[in-house]
């Protein structure tokens, strides 16, 4: 009886054992597997830490290529500006000794001119003068002196055209007709002509005739070579009562007129014939 109960104690504590290596079992096999979860978490952050660090690599490395590209590109244009401005303050001080020139030039000319246009008053002074001296008195008064516009430039145009001179300096006798540019002669006689014409501007050329009724007495072309240039000319004509003389402007040439009256046109009766 007592070697029976001793035996069924023996039994439970077995068995007792048993269940709790079982359940031992257990439990390592389930903090097996949390490890093992935790080591696959860890893992996974350290990748993506490392995908981090090595993009924040990269990032740091483009952005000191494109800091050195931008240093080299400051330096490169800095360069390219020194070599413009140095360009630039040549051009400007060329571009100074030339319009200097140009001034002295053109002082030189306005002063050829207007001792030219001095010269000219003087000489026709002079001849009207005399013309007066030796002329009898009942000989009629017939002279007039004009300039042509204060416009500026006139041409060119497409056919001749008869100049018409707006400004009256004189007009004796009225025998020029400032609406058709045209002087028509009162009497018959020797009568002086004199034109001065003018252009500003080496692209245009100058053409102009002088017409005794319908036929040309004179023609006369020139080109403005520089600033301001003038061409005149001259001529005594045999006139009867009625003949018409004027000036034409050719196709398609220019003239050019201002305040300063650079073009002109003159004429007067000498004598009576």
């Amino acid at each position: 009886m007592r070697g029976s109960a001793v035996f069924h104690i023996l039994l439970l504590c077995q068995c007792c054992t048993w269940a709790h290596s079982e359940a031992d079992n257990d439990a390592a096999q389930t903090l097996d597997q949390g490890l093992q979860a935790e080591i696959q978490g860890v893992e996974t952050n350290q990748a993506e830490n490392t995908k981090q660090i090595n993009n924040t690599v990269d990032l740091w490395a483009e952005l000191k290529e494109l800091r050195d590209m931008t240093i080299e590109l400051k330096t490169d244009l800095k360069h390219y500006l020194n070599i413009l401005s140095n360009n630039l303050e040549v051009r400007i001080s060329s571009a100074e000794k030339e319009m200097e020139e140009i001034k002295s030039e053109n002082a030189g000319k306005e002063r050829q001119i207007n001792k030219y246009d001095d010269n000219e008053q003087t000489y026709m002074s002079a001849i009207i003068s005399v013309s007066s001296m030796s002329l009898p008195t009942d000989q009629p008064k017939v002279a007039f002196s004009l300039g042509l516009t204060n416009a500026g430039r006139l041409g060119p145009y497409n056919t001749d055209i008869t100049l018409r001179f707006s400004k009256i300096f004189k007009n004796y006798g009225q025998a020029y007709n400032p609406d058709t540019g045209v002087f028509t002669a009162p009497v018959r006689g020797a009568y002086y002509f004199r034109f001065t014409f003018c252009e500003v501007n080496n692209a245009h050329w100058m053409g102009i005739h002088l017409y005794h009724n319908s036929k040309i007495i004179m023609t006369n072309y020139d080109r403005s070579n520089t600033y301001y240039e003038t061409m005149s000319n001259g001529v005594i004509l045999e006139l009867e009562r009625g003949d018409v003389v004027y000036m034409v402007l050719q196709a398609p040439y220019t003239v050019y007129d201002d305040h300063r009256n650079y073009s002109t046109f003159t004429g007067f009766l000498l004598f009576q014939l």
